[in-house]
């Protein structure tokens, strides 16, 4: 087991001025994080919603936003508990690759309870364990980003890296649909087939290494702490939270819930939603590839990153408003195509911008981690409140939406403050 202690005062790995990340440790970064991905998205974007329509006697809506929100809950705490474990890991085989392995272990046990699960409680405890497994890998992998990479490559590199995620959802609705007669291999392919494609960097990938005489012992007031920064030192790093929280949530009253939006409004069987689930997924993936990756390059260029915020946000919004009046196959695909443009111009930032304003480097996956509670708090809070909103619209989702504008148009002035980008 790892031992834990408090790291040195200069990080073991820190970028090297003036060279940038060599290409191959990008490679096997982008191979893990999309393997991270792999495992935790489909189960979030399809397979768990249809897991639990395939339930007699159960409540749906209540059941999946139970899942997914505690869930959420779970993620928001582990991820940067398991930062704080892997910035002070000392280890023979690195900081941040020992809790790599161990989350992979987990998640994949967590998808087999929910894959053999015949009641909602099974799925929701299954799924707690898929997220805390899931978020011990994504955050040291996150935290061996800000060990490598040197700020002037960071747009650049996270744009690339943003990939990651619309890629690994388009493989893995892929999966899902190829397997859909199956609920064992519908959650468990994709999952096996990250698992591998994180082995390039568990065995080769450059890592953080911290020893015994560079540390101090972790205290419980530290460890106490993980889940905490302070916004009045670090306003930059605040408000940069605060606007990604918006963003997130903004995507999460569409992406929770477009199953049971393609099933309960357009009226689709579920071979349909697992089929338009990943056209959706394909169109994204499709935007990403062309738009995130030269929004990154251009906001590295311009040395800016709020003017990508302010579109990405207006297009989300604009999105979510289309599909109001939706009622039929052609206007989704519409709506959801100019929702995705603006997570594609999104991802561009959503890393870069918080990583340029760390608190500090050295605690550089913890403080990430905190910053993935922006992005995982809305799993929890919008499922919460959703039932309510869709009892409003008498079953329509067309509150839900409206939220989820109003919240991608608030992202614009919580950036606003922010000086440095």
């Amino acid at each position: 087991m790892p031992s834990l202690d408090t790291p040195a005062t200069v990080p073991a790995a820190a970028p090297a001025p003036g060279a940038d990340a060599p290409r191959s440790f990008i490679a096997m970064h982008w191979l893990a994080l999309f393997g991270a991905w792999l495992g935790v998205m489909p189960p979030a974007m399809v397979s768990l919603a249809v897991k639990i329509q395939s339930l007699d006697g159960v409540d749906k809506v209540s059941t999946l936003s139970w899942a997914t929100g505690l869930g959420a809950l779970f993620a928001l705490t582990t991820n940067p508990l398991f930062g704080l474990l892997s910035d002070r890991t000392t280890s023979r085989f690195g900081a941040r690759r020992p809790w790599m392995v161990i989350g992979i272990l987990i998640g994949i046990a967590g998808l087999v309870v929910i894959a053999t699960a015949s009641t909602g409680w099974q799925i929701t405890l299954g799924w707690c364990v898929v997220q805390t497994g899931y978020n011990a890998v994504i955050a040291p992998t996150y935290g061996a980003l800000a060990d490598q990479i040197p700020e002037r490559q960071m747009g650049t590199v996270t744009g690339l890296l943003a990939l990651s995620y619309p890629l690994a959802v388009l493989a893995g609705t892929w999966l899902v649909n190829l397997f859909n007669h199956s609920a064992l291999w519908m959650l468990i392919a994709p999952a096996l087939t990250g698992a591998a494609l994180t082995v390039p960097f568990l065995l080769f990938g450059r890592d953080r290494r911290i020893t015994r005489g560079e540390t101090s012992p972790l205290t419980a007031r530290e460890f106490a702490g993980f889940l905490v920064f302070n916004p009045v030192k670090h306003p930059d790093f605040g408000w940069a939270w605060l606007s990604r929280f918006l963003m997130w949530s903004a995507t999460a009253t569409i992406t929770t819930y477009m199953a049971y939006y393609l099933s309960d409004t357009l009226r689709q069987s579920d071979d349909g939603v697992t089929h338009w689930v990943f056209i959706t997924t394909l169109v994204s993936t499709l935007l990403s590839l062309v738009v995130t990756v030269p929004a990154g390059r251009l906001s590295d260029r311009i040395g800016r990153r709020k003017p990508i915020v302010v579109v990405s946000a207006v297009l989300v919004a604009a999105g979510l408003l289309l599909l109001l009046p939706t009622h039929g196959i052609a206007m989704f695909l519409i709506a959801t195509t100019v929702f995705y443009l603006g997570v594609a111009l999104y991802y561009a930032v959503d890393i870069a911008l918080p990583t340029d304003v760390l608190p500090s480097r050295e605690t550089a996956a913890k403080d990430l981690g905190v910053m993935n509670i922006a992005a995982t708090l809305p799993s929890s809070l919008i499922p919460a409140i959703a039932p309510v909103l869709v009892g409003l619209g008498h079953g329509g989702y067309s509150p839900l939406f409206v939220l989820g504008a109003v919240l991608a148009l608030l992202a614009v002035p919580a950036a606003a403050p922010i000086k440095r980008r």
